[in-house]
């Protein structure tokens, strides 16, 4: 950019708010904030201004600037006024950037000067998209507009010295499109300038299911405050799918590694289960602070905070990790779900084995309590990711006189979970929501992983029945199944040690640990 020119139009008296200039938003000026952004860029640098204050940040800033006391600019003469002030400059490409428009940085000018080196003989113009829908009324009646609609957006100029009338538009993106007019956009634009980068790196596919993924987006949910980034491994199109359907912006990738460098986030917040030493501790030597969720990998002691919510034992002696039932938060779905009282006869059972349920539990389960349970309702939930829905199906309609009821919807799991007497279980996060619900469950592990579960135990309300891969688990459905149909004493004890878990106050919990590390970096 040797032969372009930044002009940065610094009037006091056309200020909307006292002194806007020279106020501080977010720690820095607006004039302070317009040439840093210009230095980024290029060294030639040249502040038209009326203000003796602005002419001495100008000197102190080591940048040439034009000062007349009686100057006045506006939209219809600032080209004119701008090439009567540099005439005798060298330059030829002009880029006249003002510092009301904050949120447009660097970036955003090196894109727009490239696209105006596709035609030099038109000004490129900074307009934004209008995001309302737009009425035309004719013939007493109101006729929406479809056409997009755009509208200057007084960030930025490009021209040629020998320009002509001819104007083409630059799109900015809405987010970055607020031009400071009054008070509100001022404030709006300080919180968007302290916002933080957040990026969650999360899993979800038919093996691991859909667990990372909810409690991800449980958390994402409520970090307001600041951008949020989901990136998944391009081989996970549950999860993208998943997240990109609640309007965040995902980034499949099939290097997450390199991806994660090239955003430079303030916080990464894994939820992939085990990382390593290789994939971590480059992030934090680029100074990246780092959050994961069930890792037992040797990249977990590299990382500022672990959650190992699901081991009540620590198994590593790592002080950044936090272990226990006590880190383990609900979806927001449960924070109104009404817990459940004990029956003395069994009138609902729960069926649930998870987002995909890869061994197809559901089925089996079904097939070894279909002769036993008379009259007894049946919820069976599979997640959206569930493989064997037509075979599951057909088994139901082949088995009308049973009161089996299905949903493949698991964000309304808390609603199946009310008013059922027992559940049959994975032993994922699933067991600790029945716990919530006071919900006393049979509990298979899916796999050896699952298996190192320990919160599944009679003290705490469940039944744990075995490893699918165990020769008896049929058999054990069967018997455990008819115990707690019958043996309502039992399930009744099992009932009163569900009672002591209520996890509504533990995401505050975490989310204060996460906020505090993306606010203060401790």
């Amino acid at each position: 950019m040797k032969n372009a020119l930044v002009v940065i139009p610094a009037i006091k008296k056309n200020a909307i708010i006292p002194d806007q200039l020279v106020k501080k938003l977010n720690g820095k000026t607006l004039i302070q904030r317009a040439i840093d952004i210009a230095k980024k860029i290029t060294s030639n640098i040249l502040v038209i201004t009326d203000s003796e204050e602005i002419g001495l940040i100008c000197e102190r800033n080591g940048i040439d600037f034009y000062k007349e006391k009686t100057l006045f600019i506006d939209s219809t003469n600032i080209i004119e006024i701008t090439l009567r002030i540099i005439q005798k400059r060298d330059e030829e490409e002009i880029i006249i950037y003002r510092a009301n428009a904050p949120l447009v940085d660097e970036i955003i000018l090196k894109n727009a000067y490239h696209c105006f080196l596709n035609d030099k003989s038109a000004i490129l113009i900074s307009v934004k998209k209008l995001d309302k829908q737009l009425l035309h009324f004719q013939n007493d009646h109101l006729i929406k507009i479809d056409d997009d609609y755009f509208k200057e957006l007084k960030a930025f100029l490009i021209f040629h010295k020998r320009y002509k009338k001819k104007q083409i538009p630059f799109v900015i993106e809405n987010e970055k499109s607020i031009e400071i007019e009054s008070y509100q956009d001022w404030w709006v634009c300080e919180k968007l300038l302290q916002r933080k980068r957040v990026v969650f790196h999360v899993i979800g596919n038919t093996q691991v299911g859909m667990g990372h993924i909810y409690r991800a987006l449980s958390l994402a949910h409520e970090i307001t405050d600041h951008e949020i980034i989901f990136v998944c491994d391009n081989k996970d199109e549950l999860a993208v799918e998943k997240i990109a359907s609640k309007d965040y912006k995902v980034i499949p990738s099939s290097n997450v590694q390199q991806t994660l460098l090239k955003l430079h986030p303030n916080l990464l917040i894994n939820d992939t289960l085990n990382t390593t030493k290789a994939f971590i501790k480059p992030l934090k030597e680029k100074g990246i602070k780092v959050v994961s969720f069930e890792d037992l990998g040797d990249g977990c002691k590299y990382a500022d905070i672990v959650f190992n919510e699901l081991y009540d034992t620590p198994i590593l002696e790592y002080k950044n990790i936090l272990w226990g039932h006590k880190y383990y938060f609900l979806r927001d779905e449960f924070e109104s779900a009404k817990t459940n009282n004990f029956r003395k006869k069994v009138q609902k059972i729960l069926v649930t084995f998870g987002g995909t349920d890869q061994h197809n539990l559901t089925l089996m389960t079904l097939k070894n309590i279909i002769e036993i349970i008379q009259d007894i309702k049946v919820e069976v939930v599979c997640g959206e990711g569930y493989l064997h829905k037509t075979i599951l199906e057909q088994f139901i309609k082949e088995h009308q006189e049973k009161n089996i009821d299905i949903t493949f919807k698991t964000g309304i799991i808390s609603q199946k979970m009310e008013e059922c007497d027992f559940a049959i279980t994975s032993n994922g996060r699933t067991v600790y929501e029945l716990a919530h619900m006071h919900i006393p469950s049979l509990v298979i592990s899916q796999h050896l992983r699952e298996k190192t579960h320990e919160f599944s135990k009679l003290e705490n309300g469940f039944i744990n029945i075995g490893l699918i891969s165990d020769a008896t688990i049929e058999e054990n459905i069967q018997k455990y199944t008819l115990k707690m149909m019958y043996d309502s004493e039992y399930r009744y004890l099992l009932f009163l040690n569900t009672l002591q878990f209520n996890f509504l106050q533990n995401k505050k919990k975490v989310l204060q640990k996460i906020i505090a590390l993306i606010e203060n970096g401790v």
